[in-house]
């Protein structure tokens, strides 16, 4: 068995320091904590008491349980837990910053869970550290860290893709809806809806641009905004709620899908079926089964240390009733 003074000697510090590292990572240098980190995974070192403990749980960390793709994400990873022995434990941060913070909170917590997804949230290098000391493997959804495993969307490009589909639906004027324009996910997908209206030879206009809170609510009102200075044939909306709010608005003023105005939205919700709205699948099973055998082989000790890699993967369209 690996002691915590050949981890001292490998990484050329103290055991204390070591020893630091494992409790309080945030009382060292970034530096410091990368190169014991490192030789920790060099010399396959387990902390002493840590890795023993099983709860059999994983967790689900989100940074805003009211994000419409949550209910999706945990239905199917629950479906890929169904032949494991873990369960799933969610928490909801209310925050997208400094993880290590909430769970240093609810110091409680960490005895909880073997191992976690951390949804739509920053993971900075302190974070990274902190599970790291207290061995608990991560892996992101919806987000990259430098140093582990991420699985992300290409927003970028799907949107350019349901664009273009609109465009070869020969729609000459693409409106957009999103939700809070500083959001990276949706800066992303503005920028695949701009750059595709610019190349498909149609102008872009920033008064067919409007945006709300991420809920149906929020779509209604920035589809109510929309029409204020702008009149779109279609409407590209980058989250399914959003569309479910414009369907809401279009029915008051009597507006009829697909007829007046083509509908294309993102995430294929439960419900994007009901109301036939032609939108892109975010495959969140693919992504959910991923993350969950990512998380079981470092737990089963199949893998011993982080893949710091960063997998994209693009949405496909999904055709219904919603466009011409």
């Amino acid at each position: 068995m690996v002691s915590i003074n050949e981890v001292a000697r490998k990484a050329g510090v103290s055991a204390s320091t070591v020893s630091r590292v494992l409790n309080h990572p945030d009382l060292v240098k970034p530096l410091t904590r990368e190169s014991i980190f490192t030789a920790m995974a060099e010399l396959n070192y387990s902390p002493a008491g840590k890795r023993r403990r099983r709860s059999n749980i994983l967790g689900l960390a989100v940074s805003d349980i009211r994000i419409p793709l949550i209910g999706k994400l945990v239905l199917e990873i629950e479906e890929e837990l169904k032949e494991t022995p873990y369960d799933l434990l969610i928490f909801n941060m209310n925050t997208k910053k400094e993880i290590h913070k909430f769970f240093r909170k609810k110091l409680g917590y960490k005895k909880k869970f073997d191992g976690l997804i951390v949804f739509s949230a920053d993971l900075d290098r302190e974070s990274l550290d902190f599970f790291r000391s207290q061995d608990i493997p991560v892996v992101l959804l919806q987000n990259r860290c430098q140093g582990e495993k991420s699985i992300s969307t290409n927003n970028y490009q799907g949107v350019f893709d349901a664009i273009n589909f609109l465009i070869d639906k020969e729609y000459k004027n693409i409106a957009f809806v999103g939700w809070e324009p500083e959001d990276a996910h949706l800066i992303d997908r503005f920028h695949g809806y701009k750059n595709a209206i610019e190349k498909g030879g149609l102008p872009f206009d920033e008064n067919c641009t409007a945006f709300s809170f991420l809920s149906t609510k929020g779509g209604y009102l920035a589809t109510r905004e929309l029409f204020n200075g702008c009149c779109p044939d279609a409407i590209f909306y980058a989250s399914d709620s959003l569309a479910f709010g414009g369907y809401q608005y279009f029915r008051e003023k009597g507006i009829t899908v697909p007829g007046d105005i083509g509908i294309v939205g993102f995430d294929d919700l439960e419900m994007a079926s009901v109301f036939a709205l032609t939108t892109m699948d975010q495959f969140v099973r693919v992504k959910a089964r991923m993350a969950v055998s990512y998380l079981i082989d470092r737990l089963s000790g199949k893998l011993t240390s982080p893949l710091e890699e960063e997998i994209w993967i693009s949405p496909k369209l999904v055709i219904r009733g919603s466009t011409r």
